[in-house]
């Protein structure tokens, strides 16, 4: 796989036709419409991959449109109670469901977060097919992602060094914390403002568990809808002799592990994971150092 499972183009997302009410009156006649409720993180899906509505079958909510017109795709935000969890979507799905179930994902939040004005804090209505929300006054607002950095550290060997943070260290959980739950996982972290995501990486590193790197190349990205993120993969080596110095607030645990190591943690328990594990580009960089020789 030369991509991380989620950084699927697919789906043409005409964006012309966003401020065209008329033309999306009548796609919305002849679209497949997913429904997804991001208060409770739910999609209509199972595991074979989406359920799709008609305009005469779809529930009532916030309609996104999310691209295509052979038919068209939209979305409808709206109370789910037996839906799937969205980290449950599966990487075995169709490519077309996959991209379609991140782009709700992600959008669904984006209304459910920003529902006033930053601003002028005036209630925020939709427009440009639920692409802007605007209010009485004040500037359109955008939907926003968050750029995130993650890396893989090795040891210019056959080892490489990976965290467990606080949040998901100790006794295991249900709900999202479970994803991983006692697992070790790569460094990552937010890109603050006026950062590059390659500063970013360094300071993280720096700062979690307080080691300098020596090669830092960039793999892929991927889009991360929980909520609203885009991640950006990298590679790195690091000399082993250096001593870890923890950040006690985030990180519990670092050490190098071998590759019998790492493919017993994230390879051979997979089954009774969420597959948020699977589509996670924390486990496509894993995959790509494991396959090598």
């Amino acid at each position: 796989m030369s991509h991380p499972p989620l950084a699927i183009d697919v789906l043409d997302r005409f964006g012309e036709h966003r401020g065209d009410d008329e033309w999306l009156a009548t796609a919305w006649e002849q679209a497949q419409i997913v429904v997804c409720d991001p208060v409770n993180e739910r999609i209509a899906a199972d595991e074979d991959g989406l359920h799709y509505f008609d305009a005469a079958t779809a529930p009532e909510g916030q309609r996104v449109y999310l691209g295509g017109d052979g038919p068209p795709v939209f979305t409808v935000l709206a109370d789910l109670p037996d839906g799937l969890p969205g980290r449950w979507i599966r990487p075995d799905w169709d490519r077309r469901d996959l991209a379609i179930a991140v782009q709700a994902i992600a959008i669904g939040h984006w209304h459910a977060t920003y529902r006033f004005h930053p601003t002028t804090g005036e209630p925020l209505t939709a427009r440009q097919a639920g692409w802007e929300l605007e209010a009485v006054s004040g500037r359109p607002v955008f939907p926003r992602t968050d750029p995130a950095v993650i890396v893989l550290i090795d040891d210019g060997a056959d080892r490489v060094l990976l965290a467990q943070h606080r949040r998901y260290s100790g006794t295991p959980k249900t709900g999202p914390a479970a994803v991983r739950s006692n697992r070790y996982a790569c460094i990552a972290g937010f890109v603050e403002p006026g950062e590059s995501a390659e500063a970013a990486v360094h300071r993280e590193v720096g700062e979690e568990i307080g080691i300098k790197i020596d090669r830092l190349e960039y793999v892929s990205s991927q889009p991360w809808p929980y909520p609203r993120s885009l991640m950006l993969g990298y590679r790195a080596t690091a000399d082993p002799a250096q001593q870890l110095l923890l950040q006690a607030e985030e990180i519990t645990d670092a050490r190098w592990f071998t590759r019998d190591e790492v493919r017993q943690m994230w390879v051979d328990t997979e089954d009774t994971t969420p597959s948020a594990v699977r589509i996670s580009i924390a486990r496509f960089l894993i995959d790509g150092w494991l396959a090598e020789r």
